[in-house]
Order: structure tokens, then sequence, then C-alpha cells
């Protein structure tokens, strides 16, 4: 169940789902093979600085559970499920390591091969 806050309560909770947006974009930077993290139809988001966490969608759970699901471009010639695992290991190990929530999952959504690299 998603959790329900107050007036008060909203700002503090936009501030988290935007600090695991941050944390997710800069784990995804990290992983070989990872072109950018893009929007769902493929449009990269990486431009735009100031929407690029929008990209990535965070749902915070009221027992301090989050899920997290995103959509990357991937280079090709790499291994999908391997480049998309070690995201996954990678973004959980960060958010959990850098905030009090537990990711309960990682959703990665492959919306593009980019040639070249």
């Amino acid at each position: 169940m998603a959790m329900e806050f107050s007036q008060d309560n909203s700002k503090s909770i936009e501030t988290y789902v935007n600090v695991i947006s941050s944390i997710t974009g800069s784990a995804a930077s990290q992983v070989d093979g990872i072109v950018s993290v893009t929007y769902g139809n493929g449009k990269n988001e990486t431009k735009n600085r100031k929407n690029k966490n929008k990209a990535i969608d965070v749902v915070i759970y009221d027992n301090k559970l989050c899920k997290i699901e995103l959509s990357v471009s991937i280079y090709y010639g790499y291994n999908i499920p391997v480049v998309v695992c070690k995201l996954q290991e990678k973004i959980k190990q960060e958010v959990e390591k850098s905030t009090f929530y537990k990711v309960s999952s990682v959703n990665v959504n492959v919306v593009g091969i980019v040639a070249g690299n």
C-alpha cells in the first residue's frame, strides 16, 4: 500500500522521491553498457537536466520500502540481461546505502539499442 501523507509530510516524501531518483540516475551512469536513462518512448531525457529525474518513477510505501522503475538505452553488443541485472543490483545497493529505504523492486525497461560506444 502506498503511503498517505498530510500536506506537511508530502514535501518530505517528494524530497525523498527526488533523492532516490538522483541516486538511481547516478548509479545508472556507472554501469558499463548503459547509454542513458530515457523516457519510455526512447526520447533521451539527459538533454534537459531540470527534468532529468522525471524519466525515473519512484513509489514509496508506508513500510519504508520503495519501488523504482526506469527506462534505459543500451549500447549494441552488450548482453542485455547481464547489463540490466548489474543495473538493478547497483541501484538497489546505492539507494539502500544512501537512504533508510529498502528497495522492493527495480524494474528496468530497455527502450533502445545504440550503435557504437
